[in-house]
């Protein structure tokens, strides 16, 4: 026999047996019989629900305070930088502003004056 005839053979329609449905009817009936779901499953079902709802809804609450808190970071760095520059030019100015006081001679008779005042 050739491989085509074999196939057809093989494929041709077969009429099933008699109370072939009526067994299979029973058989589904038996094992379809409805089964109570665990009460855990549906809970832990509605736990998972819950859980990707609240990540859904709060990444962008989340997203949201860490720009905030980036931004705040940025700024703190401008400010102490702002502060070292200022800081730097205050003593630039106070040692040019001291110096010239502190190295000029003070007057001679100056301080005469108030011991005579005194006695």
């Amino acid at each position: 026999m050739n491989p085509d005839a074999r196939l057809r053979n093989a494929l041709a329609p077969v009429d099933p047996p008699d109370g072939f449905a009526q067994r299979v009817r029973a058989r589904v009936a038996r094992d379809a019989a409805p089964m109570p779901a665990p009460a855990r499953s549906r809970v832990s079902r509605w736990m998972a629900i819950a859980a990707m709802v609240t990540a859904v809804l709060a990444s962008p609450l989340a997203y949201r305070e860490y720009e905030s808190r980036r931004e705040a970071l940025a700024a703190r760095a401008q400010i102490l930088l702002a502060l070292q520059i200022a800081s730097r030019e205050l003593n630039s100015a106070h040692r040019k502003v001291v110096r010239p006081i502190a190295m000029t001679p003070a007057p001679v008779g100056a301080g005469d004056s108030e011991k005579e005042g005194r006695q």
